[in-house]
């Protein structure tokens, strides 16, 4: 690597970008695995001290792998490695160019808006080295939090998330890029070594409010089965309040449909809103066999997305975890029914 950080090439930072992300991919250690936990566990721990919360979920990696309880192997996902070795050879093509994003962002960081806003018109780079589309190759994850009802208590939980969050030393990729990237080459260097990491992967936070994510919970059966009907693609968008460099809602939403079906895991939620979630994957999977449901599943995914779950691992995740919500219904009934008794080793 150059020893002027501000004059490291794209063929370096590419290089450096794809070799920390597919060394993270592919150290699937039991190790690797209480780091995520670890991960997991601080944020629902500040997600429970606010005082608008009602629970917390987790959506995307590594919960389509990890089972209720968080355990089970973290399949090696060949996508992302593809998707690493595509930056390599794409920055071997523009050697020996400077990666000025680099001392742009040292420059102008602190003024910028939002790294789309200004890096995505910038001509003076190529697009697929642009900061957003370097950070996209580094490990995350996805965590919400579900606030009271009303803006104000949007607002307000915004406001604790943000400030715990950084008592914690937890941060998106987007708030200081750069040092995220060269934590996440650490966290996969102590990984790899065998060393467990005392920095956190960065967090994509997010905000829902109570009735929304209910309701979205709630219509879900009925989407798929109309979409089971006609054919066309299960579709239920949310847009949650997400913390960039800043709180924003982003122009996108995404598609539940895909997080409802691939990996959604409910923490600390209240009774009433566990009640639904159960209630609508006992109607799912009543009304729709594994294979439909796995389609979808695809369907609903985006193009990347639906790559990652031609990993045959992800497929034989998501089919046990069907055959744990159909347990999980039987069980209910049972508890139901006097005179019934049930196998109380029974994972609930």
């Amino acid at each position: 690597m150059s020893e002027d950080k501000n004059n490291e090439t794209i063929q370096e930072i590419a290089e450096r970008t794809a070799r920390s992300s597919t060394d993270f991919e592919t150290t699937n250690t039991d190790l690797k695995r209480k780091f995520l936990i670890w991960n997991i566990e601080s944020f629902n721990i500040i997600a429970s001290t606010i005082s608008t919360s009602k629970g917390s979920f987790g959506t995307g990696y590594p919960f389509y792998a990890l089972d209720s309880n968080l355990e089970g192997e973290l399949p090696v996902i060949q996508e992302q490695v593809r998707y690493n070795r595509q930056l390599v050879v794409e920055g071997k093509r523009v050697a020996p160019s400077i990666w000025e994003c680099k001392s742009c962002l040292e420059r102008n960081y602190a003024e910028m808006p939002d790294l789309k806003i200004v890096c995505k018109p910038c001509p003076n780079m190529f697009d697929q080295f642009k900061p957003r589309k370097i950070i996209n190759r580094l490990p995350d994850m996805d965590m919400w939090v579900v606030c009271e009802d009303g803006y104000d208590n949007v607002i307000a939980t915004a406001r604790e998330l943000e400030y715990l969050l950084k008592e914690t030393g937890m941060r998106t990729s987007d708030v200081e890029p750069l040092r995220s990237l060269d934590e996440v080459v650490e966290i996969a260097d102590n990984l790899k070594q065998d060393r467990f990491p005392r920095k956190f992967l960065p967090i994509d936070a997010h905000i829902i409010e109570y009735s929304k994510i209910k309701a979205l919970i709630e219509k879900v059966p009925n989407e798929l089965r109309e979409a089971s009907k006609s054919g066309k693609k299960p579709y239920l968008p949310i847009q949650p309040l997400s913390l960039r460099k800043d709180w924003q809602y982003d122009d996108e939403a995404y598609n539940f449909i895909y997080d409802y079906l691939s990996a959604f895991k409910s923490f600390n939620f209240t009774p009433e809103l566990q009640e639904a979630l159960d209630k609508s994957r006992t109607r799912v999977v009543n009304e729709h066999s594994a294979d439909e449901l796995f389609n979808m599943l695809v369907s609903s995914a985006t193009e990347a997305n639906a790559r990652r779950f031609e990993t045959p691992e992800l497929e034989e995740y998501f089919r046990k975890k069907v055959e744990f919500w159909k347990s999980s219904g039987e069980k209910d009934k049972r508890e139901n029914v006097p005179g019934v008794s049930y196998d109380d080793d029974d994972e609930r």
